[in-house]
């Protein structure tokens, strides 16, 4: 009933801009009664703080008392409420200001609690619980605006923390120095330092808030500036894509023409080949037969000579064989000259020849080229568009990234400006309280249950396990020995067994252990020898790796 009436008083408040408007009052509040007190006692005239403690002397002597004898001002106060005071000691200034002092320690002890209470409520109360980024909901994306804020999070909280610190430490030290009340006079300028350092904290915690207020209610707006400049990035990515589409389909277009042209070429190149192979082979046979032309010649050429050197011999021969002789020249030299004229009939062939097989052969060459030349530029078309591809499936995840990234903002930025978000992280927050209240109390019952089954097995030893356990805060050894002999005295005089003088220290070293749990006693019990009995709890319990 307790815990469901302390979350009905915690209830959030209706909508963010509630929010804002309890932590403006917290602050407003927390800066007007500060400026009032400055007013008052702060921003005047520098007070000679050894006069007054001269003036407290004399009144002391007026009263005939010690200045000892006042411990704090409020003491003095009620005194000079009752004593009378000469006029010539009440017409000073010291007397003044020693008044004034007294009235500047009361208020500030009025105030300073109260404000404390309400910076710290307005700060963890409020400023941490309600200004969040989500970045939760961002998981593994960077999304920089969110970033940035939970950064500027993290630094607010940080410094108001400093800052709380550094009022709580304050306020410590002026509860340190207010006695007695005649250091406290004479020492005027520390404590008055130290207010207006203490003043200057709230002053700057509270601005500090209104600062993080400003920067979470322009939260969304940085959201929404962050998605608009998505969405039109995003338009930006898709104009890309469809110009690289454009280009892709330009280039296959080029590609298939290229193709065309590669196929009419080789067609030709073909063609050119088979008609080179042609004047080649009738070149060669033209070679042959210039070659054979030459070798008649040759031959032609020595008959004709052994038969004019017959014809030259003066060897007596009949006028017949004679006769014979040179109608044989004369038919030879007609041979030969057919063979000349063949042979100048073959060469000026061999010469056309030469010239169709270059002209051939160069054309044959040309169309490979250019074949060869197409086949490249294709290769290099469609490495083109590999890339433009890679490039738009780069963009696509660019896109899908982008989507992601606005889908989350998106839904970050519904949540801030949502009013059931800060009744969701309420819930939430009492839900993790609840099952960090009940994971407490399942870990108290089990502790108490180990020690209950251990109290029934420890017998005599449960001295010896007392001294091996821990104690967080640590406990001195002549502490320990004397608890023992507590618990020995109270056994022996209530005539307890040793399983219960057993419990009963275990329930000593739950009570002075303020962070006690089943792995300590599980290490104390091995500590002990006790292996098998920590063995037995640990499979009981189910717990693992208690040196972790």
């Amino acid at each position: 009933m307790q815990s469901s009436k302390r979350v009905r008083k915690s209830r959030p408040p209706a909508s963010r801009e509630a929010a804002y408007r309890i932590i403006i009052r917290y602050v407003n509040e927390v800066c007007i009664q500060i400026r009032k007190f400055a007013k008052h006692y702060l921003n005047r005239d520098a007070i000679d703080y050894s006069a007054c403690a001269k003036c407290l002397k004399d009144l002391c002597e007026v009263w005939e008392t010690e200045p000892s004898k006042f411990p704090t001002w409020k003491e003095f106060f009620e005194k000079h409420k009752i004593k009378a005071t000469e006029d010539g000691l009440r017409k000073k200034d010291s007397y003044k200001d020693l008044l004034n002092i007294c009235e500047r320690a009361r208020e500030y002890e009025l105030m300073i609690p109260g404000v404390r209470e309400m910076i710290v409520e307005c700060a963890r109360g409020h400023l941490y619980k309600y200004c969040q980024s989500f970045i939760e909901e961002a998981e593994e994306l960077e999304i920089q605006p969110v970033l940035e804020y939970e950064e500027a999070i993290n630094a607010y909280r940080t410094e108001m923390d400093a800052k709380i610190n550094k009022i709580n430490k304050s306020i410590l030290e002026y509860g340190e120095i207010k006695k007695p009340f005649e250091t406290f006079i004479s020492e005027g300028n520390v404590h008055a330092k130290l207010m207006e350092e203490t003043c200057v904290l709230l002053i700057e915690v509270s601005h500090t808030a209104k600062k993080w207020i400003a920067e979470d209610s322009a939260y969304p707006d940085k959201l929404l500036q962050d998605i608009f400049f998505n969405n039109s990035y995003k338009e930006k990515l898709e104009d890309d894509i469809e110009k690289l589409r454009q280009k892709i389909r330009s280039t296959d277009g080029s590609i298939e023409r290229k193709r065309k042209t590669h196929a009419t070429l080789a067609r030709e190149h073909s063609n050119h080949k088979r008609q080179k192979h042609r004047a080649k082979q009738s070149l060669e046979v033209v070679i042959l037969k210039i070659q054979k032309l030459e070798r008649d010649i040759e031959a032609k050429n020595k008959e004709i000579q052994q038969l004019k050197d017959e014809i030259a011999d003066k060897t007596p021969v009949s006028p017949r064989y004679r006769s014979d002789l040179r109608l044989n020249l004369e038919r030879e030299y007609g041979c030969l000259d057919k063979l000349e004229e063949n042979k100048q009939v073959m060469e000026r062939q061999k010469i056309r020849l030469d010239r169709e097989f270059k002209s051939v052969n160069d054309s044959t060459y040309e169309y490979k080229v250019e074949a060869v030349t197409n086949r490249h530029e294709q290769h290099e078309m469609r490495q083109k568009m590999l890339g433009m591809e890679i490039e738009i499936k780069s963009i696509y995840d660019r896109i899908s990234s982008i989507d992601q990234k606005s889908a989350v903002l998106k839904k970050i930025r519904l949540l801030n400006l949502s009013p059931d978000t800060l009744r969701m992280m309420h819930k939430r927050r009492i839900k993790i309280q609840e099952n960090e209240f009940t994971k407490r109390r399942k870990r108290k019952c089990q502790l108490e249950e180990a020690c209950k089954f251990v109290s029934n097995y420890i017998g005599k030893d449960w001295k010896k396990l007392y001294e091996r356990l821990p104690f967080i805060p640590p406990r001195d050894p002549d502490r320990k020995m004397k608890d023992l002999e507590v618990i020995d005295r109270i056994s022996a005089h209530r005539d307890r067994t040793p399983e219960e003088s057993a419990l009963f220290s275990l329930e000593k070293w739950r009570s002075f252990n303020r962070q006690c749990e089943l792995g300590q006693l599980i290490r104390g019990l091995r500590k002990l020898n006790k292996v098998d009995l920590a063995e037995k709890i640990e499979s009981r319990y189910s717990v693992e790796d208690v040196y972790g």
